[in-house]
């Protein structure tokens, strides 16, 4: 089982807890988004593709600033989160979600006849499997994008995590939870390899629940460019951040805009 099938649909239960504590950067995220869709002139009322949506977490807050937003993830429980969470929102009508693999984005959205304004791809949710595999959904991405359309991949910047690179961490949250954060970064082939270790808090004892991995190919601006442009795109600009400031090797997040 690859892993992504693991943490994502069989255990997805406890990833989520990573998710949901995302929410607090939620905002200035959906600012930043939107700042780079006024800079590039996506419509007010636009189609949204976001791919590996996750729990809705910023599909529906850009539905209820009236963009028309499609989603698309692997995870069954997180798409009826999403639905759920659209529902309680009161943007069932501006939303529409799919459990489906983005490697077949595709054939996932066969049905759906509109062409996308612009695909979001957020926290750092491509890298996957292999190149060839996203150089694969980066062209299937193009064929669902409006001439002139955009996508726009906000992900780690490797340039930056090799320098700052932290191999053991942690975190705690509210309710016990507590994940033990283990990582390598393979220079020659650009992965890095998390292994996330779960625990809950039992008083002055630790509860073993489980153990995930998650492996990622990181990537550089220059090969990034490179792979945007084998599947047909144009980058426009590279920035440091949602909020468009500039990428450096000290910028964690990298974000790039292509047209199609």
């Amino acid at each position: 089982m690859h892993w992504t099938e693991k943490l994502f649909v069989e255990d997805s239960e406890l990833f989520r807890a990573a998710i949901e504590a995302r929410f607090e950067k939620t905002p200035e995220e959906i600012d930043g988004l939107v700042g780079l869709f006024n800079e590039y002139d996506v419509p007010d009322e636009g189609l949204v593709l976001d791919l590996a949506c996750g729990i809705g977490r910023v599909s529906v807050p850009l539905a209820k600033l009236g963009y028309q937003v499609v989603g698309v993830d692997l995870s069954p429980s997180y798409i009826g989160f999403a639905e759920d969470y659209a529902e309680r929102e009161g943007v069932l009508d501006r939303t529409r979600f799919f459990v489906g693999d983005m490697r077949a984005v595709e054939k996932v959205l066969s049905e759906y006849l509109e062409s996308f304004d612009v695909v979001i791809n957020m926290w750092t949710s491509m890298g996957y499997w292999d190149e060839g595999t996203d150089l694969s959904i980066l062209r299937q991405c193009r064929s669902l994008t409006k001439p002139s359309g955009f996508f726009l991949m906000h992900t780690v910047n490797r340039d930056c995590l090799v320098r700052r690179f932290q191999a053991r961490d942690f975190s705690i949250d509210d309710d016990g939870l507590v994940v033990l954060m283990d990582r390598t970064l393979d220079l020659e082939t650009s992965r890095m390899v998390n292994y996330w270790s779960y625990y809950r808090k039992e008083g002055e004892n630790l509860r073993f629940l489980n153990r995930m991995e998650i492996n990622h190919r990181v990537y550089s601006l220059h090969e990034l460019r490179e792979q945007f442009s084998d599947a047909g795109w144009i980058v426009v600009e590279a920035y440091g951040g949602l909020d468009q400031r500039p990428l450096t090797t000290d910028t964690f997040s990298m974000v790039v805009v292509a047209q199609r």
